[in-house]
């Protein structure tokens, strides 16, 4: 271990934070309403972006601006490329914050805000162990290229349009995950059933939830009618679910919401999801009804249930690598026309994903609806014994003691893009996941910690 890196770390912490607290107060979440040339996701992401590379030529490190799609920050002028895979969008911030999301205020020892975890703080921290390792004035062989994403929590279409313009890495890692090191993640499916309706509905005029696809949601709203309000809370007692909806009467209807826990859709077991609760209840509701949004409804309440594996559905799966299936209704919307329920699925490494896919078709038949595929990633898996790994196995420990364990996850990064990379951090073993949770946050000392092991591991690949 360089001792002289942790050294300058500590010395130059407090500026650390202070810029991390500057990307984190930019709110680059997708906003496709100001895409414009050099800001192809929109404006927000533009300027984190663009910040981020601002303060990395100041530190005097080379950087570059791929159009607005992508950036780096390079240490090294020579020898093999080993990249840093970091993102700096960052999903819709929902829930009720402790502080203002994008305040990136320290509460307690805490820096509180959307991006602290995932994945702002973690690329900051890699950024402070670049300058770290240029100012120690220790020797490298290689270059090490911090790859600064924009479009993650979306398509992935800034990491690939890089990809078509610049150098490959030999290897890498990306700090957003977990540690110690993430060799396989699942693969990945998002997609939606869209129904016509060609008769205006009768009992359910409008139903919407969900921000983002691979967020659980925590918020529904429904409009009924054809029901009164004292009959809505009487379904809701019978299920014994008073807790987590409330219930208004307005010239329209009965106007009723359900509120949930949000989380990833990686790990949706740990949320409470708004959106199937609020189908059981509709279901409930209209147990007679005929119409093709009921039946839509009701097939759905039946066979997701508030199930996160999808075995209802007949869709489950599992291995002994990275376990099992999960799903996530993620977003619905119903109006007088249309009704579109989107999800998310991460199914296990050593399954193949067009075999889900021709499942997920054949119960869109069963409800008349269309299926139409949103995004597929194939699962990765980097084998165990691969140099690179072994560095970063042997940094770990030495850092922090601990055996360095290799996992698999069901959440995605921009690993499945790139060859011979893997996830490494920054949530500790043990840890709560908060990435697209409310009141996400990083401790500062962990924070000061992970940019420690970021810098042994990058000059550890570097020398």
């Amino acid at each position: 271990m360089e001792n002289i890196l942790n050294e300058i770390i500590d010395k130059s912490f407090a500026d650390l934070v202070k810029d991390a607290q500057d990307i984190m107060s930019i709110k680059s979440v997708l906003d496709e309403s100001t895409i414009k040339e050099g800001a192809p996701f929109g404006i927000g992401i533009a300027q984190a972006l663009e910040t981020m590379l601002t303060k990395a030529a100041a530190m005097g490190l080379a950087t570059k601006n791929v159009e607005g799609y992508a950036g780096y920050a390079q240490l090294g002028h020579e020898g093999e490329q080993v990249a840093i895979l970091a993102h700096l969008d960052v999903v819709p911030a929902a829930g009720d914050w402790l502080v203002p999301p994008y305040s990136a205020q320290i509460v307690d020892g805490k820096l509180y805000g959307r991006g602290s975890i995932d994945d702002k703080g973690p690329a900051v921290a890699c950024l402070y162990a670049l300058k770290a390792i240029k100012d120690s004035g220790l020797s490298i062989s290689k270059r090490a290229r911090l790859i600064l994403g924009t479009d993650e929590e979306s398509f992935s279409r800034g990491i690939e349009y890089y990809l078509k313009k610049e150098e490959v890495p030999a290897c890498g890692f990306s700090p957003d995950a977990e540690f110690p090191i993430i060799h396989a993640e699942k693969g990945l499916i998002h997609f939606l059933y869209s129904l016509k309706l060609e008769n205006p509905e009768t009992n359910i005029i409008s139903l919407e939830g969900g921000t983002r696809i691979n967020v659980v949601p925590d918020l529904a709203q429904a409009m009924v009618t054809a029901v009164a309000e004292d009959d809505v809370l009487a379904a809701i007692k019978t299920l014994g679910l008073e807790k987590y909806f409330t219930v208004e009467t307005d010239g329209k209807g009965v106007k009723i919401t359900s509120r949930g826990i949000t989380g990833h859709a990686s790990l949706p077991e740990k949320g409470y999801n708004a959106i199937q609760n609020l189908l059981k209840l509709l279901a409930g509701l209209f147990p007679n009804s005929t119409t093709p949004l009921s039946k839509f409804i009701t097939y759905f309440a039946q066979h997701l249930k508030m199930e996160t594996n999808g075995a209802s559905l007949g869709i489950y799966c599992h291995d002994e690598i990275s376990g099992g299936l999960t799903i996530n209704t993620a977003m619905i919307n119903v109006d007088a026309n249309k009704s579109t329920l989107k999800f998310d699925i991460r199914y296990p490494v050593t399954h193949n994903g067009e075999e889900i896919l021709k499942k997920l078709t054949g119960l869109a038949e069963k409800v008349n609806a269309d299926f139409e595929l949103i995004q597929h990633k194939k699962p990765l898996y980097v084998e165990k014994d691969c140099p690179f790994i072994k560095v970063l196995q042997e940094t770990y420990k030495d850092c922090t003691g601990e055996e360095p364990e290799l996992l698999a996850i069901g959440g995605g990064t921009y690993c499945r893009s790139v060859k011979n990379t893997v996830s490494f951090g920054p949530v500790f073993p043990g840890q709560q996941e908060l990435a697209h949770q409310c009141n996400e946050y990083i401790a500062l000392e962990d924070l000061r910690k992970i940019t420690k092991i970021y810098a042994q591991a990058i000059y550890n690949l570097i020398r």
